[in-house]
């Protein structure tokens, strides 16, 4: 499988990321609800070998939340001639501890003018937590300015990069509102600090942004997912400190609908 915004990075990019930028690793216990979603690399030199192509977050026992931006890897999953994988329980040494096959893709609502939400659900073939997912539990209330972020991925790293994370905190809308940037604060937030030299890479979109939880010290809540820098090149794009986030407390009522109708 060779979704079109993958291979489209080999004329924009001659070295994708494949770690977070200057990111730290991750303790891999404190993220179990962290979702890889996998491809085949579109890049000649990597000779066939699978990459993460987006990150997600199991929101519920059988199911998946990522980016609708991502669709060209899984919009056509139920029915592909080829399945694909979701990659749960990520070990320490980056392995892919479980791959589940995706068997139902639901897109996010539609809003006016026919956008639609930066959000898509994925339902797999079996329950994630027999394998040793966990399943996230939302924020409860929507994120605010000066609020502190942890930001997980392992870009488009093949098997064995390990997860890794970088701290941040929800920014002034107005930082990611630029340009063509896709970002409405209706219902997407801002995340960086300026000068920082931390950011998501290729692959990271779709992922989890996390905050913590304040009922469970150590633990922690899903709060956005990843839609990407806010600055464009003529090379292609080139993400900044400042990175867009879909609201996940947005999407709460139209989660519950779809897993409740599904059990």
């Amino acid at each position: 499988m060779r979704p079109l915004f993958l291979a489209a990075l080999i004329v924009l990019s001659p070295s994708p990321s494949f770690s977070i930028i200057n990111g730290l690793p991750a303790n891999v216990e404190d993220f179990r609800s962290f979702v890889s979603i996998r491809t085949t690399s579109p890049f000649p030199r990597h000779e066939g070998r699978e990459i993460n192509g987006c990150g997600g977050t199991l929101i519920a026992p059988e199911w998946v939340l990522t980016a609708l931006h991502c669709k060209s890897l899984f919009e056509n999953a139920d029915h592909a001639t080829e399945p694909v994988f979701v990659g749960i329980n990520i070990q320490p040494d980056g392995s892919v501890g479980t791959r589940l096959r995706i068997t139902e893709v639901r897109m996010a609502p539609v809003l006016l003018g026919m956008a639609r939400l930066d959000a898509a659900l994925l339902r797999l073939e079996a329950d994630a937590t027999t394998h040793g997912a966990e399943v996230a539990t939302i924020v409860a209330g929507a994120p605010v300015v000066g609020l502190p972020t942890t930001t997980i991925g392992i870009a488009m790293g093949f098997e064995g990069a390990v997860l890794e994370y970088y701290n941040s905190e929800v920014a002034e809308a107005g930082l990611c509102a630029t340009g063509g940037a896709d970002f409405d604060p209706a219902h997407d937030f801002c995340v960086g600090l300026t000068g920082s030299t931390q950011r998501t890479g290729y692959g990271d979109s779709g992922g989890p942004l996390y905050v913590a939880d304040p009922e469970n010290p150590g633990a922690y809540q899903l709060a956005g997912i990843v839609k990407g820098g806010v600055k464009a090149t003529p090379s292609g794009p080139e993400e900044t400190e400042f990175i867009r986030y879909a609201d996940v407390t947005q999407l709460r009522d139209w989660i519950r609908a779809i897993v409740d109708a599904a059990e």
